[in-house]
């Protein structure tokens, strides 16, 4: 199985509001990472507001089983709640391939595959 790294920084904007559940847009952030990416990620987040807005950057990198870019977006697509493609305004997501030199189950070589 092949595994990848990935490296995906988001950008989400709100209109300055209280939250239904009294949390911080970066805390409501956090959550959802944390649905999303339950094992194998690991983010950073800075928030800011300005003229009205709030905003939430997160640095998100970890690994997983995709293989493209459209498999990440798709398994996004399926899990996030709807606010998070209310709030995502840009992302930028690079996805890494690796294959390992040696297979554990068989002891067959394999290549190493570079950055798609």
């Amino acid at each position: 199985m092949k595994k990848s790294e990935f490296f995906m920084d988001l950008c989400f904007i709100r209109e300055a509001t209280a939250d239904a559940t009294g949390q911080s847009f970066e805390q409501t952030i956090d959550d959802q990472l944390k649905s999303l990416f339950p094992k194998h990620a690991k983010w950073s987040l800075e928030q800011k507001q300005a003229e009205g807005l709030e905003y939430v950057v997160a640095e998100v990198t970890g690994t997983g089983a995709w293989e493209k870019e459209e498999d990440m977006l798709a398994y996004l697509e399926e899990r996030a709640a709807h606010h998070f493609w209310d709030w995502l305004q840009g992302y930028r997501l690079e996805i890494e391939v690796k294959e390992h030199a040696e297979c554990s189950h068989c002891g067959q070589n394999k290549v190493k595959a570079g950055g798609l």
